[in-house]
């Protein structure tokens, strides 16, 4: 694990803070939609949408990091002249990852904000059928 951590490489820290942002902001939204009387404010609905919103800008830095990471094995490629394609598979394997990590924090949160979403839209529908 703390090797995968070295490879993704400086866009490690932007795609852990989204990370956390969602986690946070899901377990705080989970708090407020499943407690014994709870409503469907449009507070909660604001928290609950960064759920998203964290996992989205997770992935979009993934996608930056590939970028970068694609470049740079570009740039040694041009600086050394002629390299073994197997340097430049490894290369390009460590761009991506941090792309696929993105999307799998975007797929989890994506999942999750569904979830919550189907709450908040049940509790108010409860709110309308009660007057």
């Amino acid at each position: 694990m703390a090797n995968l951590w070295e490879l993704i490489g400086f866009i490690r820290w932007p795609m852990l803070f989204g990370t956390l942002w969602a986690v946070g902001l899901g377990l705080y939204s989970a708090g407020q939609l499943f407690r014994s009387g709870a409503e469907a404010n449009l507070r909660t609905k604001a928290w609950l949408d960064g759920v998203l919103f964290w996992g989205g800008f997770t992935a979009l830095a993934g996608i930056l990091g590939s970028l970068v990471g694609v470049v740079l094995a570009a740039q040694s490629v041009e600086a050394a002249g002629a390299v073994h394609p197997t340097l430049i598979a490894g290369g390009f394997k460590v761009a991506i990852l941090s792309s696929a990590l993105g999307f799998l924090v975007l797929g989890a949160s994506s999942m999750g904000w569904y979830f919550l979403q189907m709450r908040w839209r049940f509790l108010q529908a409860r709110e309308v059928e009660e007057g």
